[in-house]
């Protein structure tokens, strides 16, 4: 029987300090391990970067510098690093252990959280936040799974600092959903974050604990990205009408589209959330995190877009301006506590598609400003409907450098833009205008952009039974691409043809399930069916199964059969509960011949009880006797002798003589 691989780090003495007790969780950086500080006698949690990883210098260079920056974070609401360092081929960080769950758990089991359960786990997460934006530090990874709530009720923020880490693809496009549905507007399209990242990601946290789902959602990460980077978040009270409206203020004003619009660092939406909780009343507060004796991991699966560095921000950055460090995690101020809470920023009205349109408009405003004729006539001529001039070609460029482009060429561009799917251009990235280009226009026309969405979402075809020439030919036909083929033995589907298809990480593709083009889909073909082996002598089976790439062995103790002689395979092990490939090693069950059993002593026995005894063991009974059979359970129709006689070892199967005679 196959058993669970033993993880060789078990038992290990890291740095001849830490004692590895036991895996807790492995992502795609690194496996964390409960261990046991053997100098404090403490236990600890220690996360082992992966071998595959470690080998690269410049990648363990920035891990050990994001330890370091996690380590300044010295908080009651951030989890501690105590140690790092190099043991061998082993690089290490060493944190604090904690038992408990993440807030992904506590969602996952009681679904929307209360607005007090909510204020109480955000303060914590703010307080937390803000020791993080005080020393220039953006965690840009706030999600629930990095919300740690202990079992003595204490909340954590952890995996500060780590993501820049990683500069390699370890994780796969289903974990990446996970972590791309809290990522801001400007992470997504520009890859940039400060202190208001953090912020947009709290705000979706929070329409998650107050509804009980997120606001966006969809199977394929281009579809959730999309949607941060066009809509505006719904207010929690259209999914759940209890929530008040002072908490549909809060997320609306922490999830706009433009940084600029949401609370410029922790601090500032700390404040609004203690006034808050005041005005609601701490006696309606009630702790959300829960005592369940479970032990949960100091990090969760790590998805692409963990790979996207931590960034480290000067403390001098205007994103700062006003925020010093403080001396507790309770808000000082006075605060009137019958007053209305202003918000910093007044939020704007909700629109559909601003984002694009009010770059556009924005650039244009600016070009407006900066250029100008020197009279009418110059104007006609050279900008005016006097003047002709085409189209420039935009493809590949930013929608800003695409708006500059048209302007200079002395056309308008239009405040919307069309949308296509591309397989090649990344999404926000200019595909082509209408008109296109290279067409001639009078000056000032107006030219609308086509911009990329990314690769569009198409069906895995059905492969099933099909020849690899032709399974190439579906994929081609939607834009998909044939990776590596695999062989198993199939008793359904004929030699060479196709079984089932894959992921690149082995994940099975059903027919119509959704990818995005571009994506390699792997191929599994049949090896056609394992020869039958069942009669054979040892050596002709395997004979036969090497036929086929296959090794026979003879094992296990053998199995009675009544049919098959001695010594020859009776069937091979356990064909039937696993999958079998080529080069695979098979074991050959060989026959014992029949079985044999006892005669038992039934003389004296009427004939009905004799003859069911021989029955039950499997004999076949033939009665002679003078009486008839409608007398054979009488007390005087006796077995007077067996034929084997009693005691004799016989084939199960065999006829036994029964005779009963006066």
């Amino acid at each position: 029987m196959d058993t669970a691989p033993v993880d060789p780090l078990i038992g290990v003495l890291v740095d001849k300090r830490y004692l590895i007790e036991r895996r807790v969780a492995r992502g795609g950086m690194a496996t964390v391990y409960q261990a046991m500080d053997q100098r404090l006698e403490r236990p600890v949690a220690i996360k082992i970067m992966h071998p595959h990883l470690a080998e690269d210098e410049d990648f363990t260079r920035r891990f050990i510098q994001e330890a370091r920056h996690a380590a300044r974070l010295a908080h009651p609401n951030i989890v501690n690093v105590f140690d790092q360092g190099q043991d061998g081929g082993i690089t290490f960080i060493v944190m604090e252990y904690l038992p408990g769950i993440t807030l992904r758990e506590l969602l996952q089991d009681f679904g929307a959280l209360t607005p007090a359960q909510t204020l109480d786990i955000v303060t914590a997460i703010l307080q937390g936040l803000d020791a993080a934006h005080t020393a220039g530090i953006v965690h840009r990874d706030l999600k629930p799974e990095n919300v740690l709530l202990a079992d003595d009720g204490r909340i954590k923020i952890a995996d500060f600092g780590l993501a820049r880490a990683s500069a390699h693809n370890t994780a796969t496009s289903q974990a990446l959903l996970g972590t791309i549905a809290y990522l801001s507007p400007e992470l997504i399209s520009r890859g940039e974050a400060d202190v208001r990242s953090d912020m947009y990601a709290l705000g979706i946290m929070m329409f998650e604990m107050l509804t009980g789902e997120q606001p966006y959602q969809g199977d394929q990460a281009i579809t959730v990205a999309y949607q941060h980077a066009n809509d505006m978040v719904p207010a929690p009270s259209s999914k759940t009408p209890t929530v008040p409206a002072r908490f549909d203020q809060l997320v609306e004003w922490c999830t706009q589209r433009s940084p600029d619009d949401r609370p410029p660092h922790a601090r500032a939406l700390l404040e609004h959330i203690n006034e808050l909780a005041r005005t609601i009343g701490v006696a309606n507060l009630t702790k959300a995190s829960q005592t369940i004796n479970q032990t949960v991991a100091m990090t969760q699966k790590i998805s692409d877009l963990d790979l996207q560095p931590t960034e480290v921000l000067s403390p001098r950055s205007s994103v700062f301006d006003g925020l010093e460090p403080s001396e507790s995690s309770q808000d000082t101020r006075e605060i009137n506590f019958h007053d209305e809470v202003e918000f910093q920023q007044p939020v704007r009205q909700r629109a559909g598609r601003r984002g694009v349109t009010g770059a556009i408009v924005s650039i244009l405003i600016l070009i407006a400003l900066v250029g100008g004729g020197s009279g009418i006539g110059w104007w006609w001529l050279n900008q005016g409907p006097g003047s002709s001039t085409s189209v420039p070609d935009l493809s590949g460029l930013s929608i800003t450098e695409a708006t500059i482009a048209l302007t200079q060429a002395g056309l308008s561009v239009s405040e919307t833009v069309m949308e296509e799917f591309d397989l090649v251009l990344p999404a926000g990235t200019v595909k082509g205008t209408s008109p296109a280009a290279g067409e001639a226009l009078d000056k000032q026309a107006v030219v609308t952009l086509i911009v990329s969405l990314g690769p569009n979402p198409v069906s895995v075809p059905s492969g099933t039974g099909q020849s690899l020439e032709s399974l190439r030919t579906l994929l081609e036909a939607q834009n998909l691409l044939l990776g590596t083929t695999n062989k198993e033995f199939s008793d359904f589907v004929a030699l060479g043809q196709v079984l089932r298809l894959t992921d690149i990480d082995g994940v099975d593709l059903a027919a119509g399930s959704q990818v995005l083009a571009g994506s390699t889909v792997n191929a599994v073909t049949s090896a056609g069916p394992i020869p039958a082996v069942e009669g054979l002598s040892v050596d002709e089976a395997r004979d036969l199964l090497q036929g086929v790439g296959l090794t026979g062995v003879v094992g296990g103790d053998g199995a009675y059969s009544s049919t098959i002689p001695e010594g020859s395979v009776v069937e091979i092990f356990g064909l039937g509960a696993r999958t079998v490939v080529p080069g695979d090693t098979l074991t050959l069950l060989v026959s014992r011949g029949p079985e044999l059993v006892k005669i038992p002593d039934l003389i004296d026995e009427t004939i009905q009880d004799a003859k069911q005894a021989l029955e039950d063991l499997g004999f076949v009974v033939d009665v002679r006797s003078e009486y008839p059979e409608s007398e054979w359970d009488r007390s005087f129709a006796r077995v007077t002798s067996l034929s084997p006689s009693v005691g004799q070892e016989v084939a199960k199967g065999s006829t036994i003589i029964l005779r009963s005679f006066v």
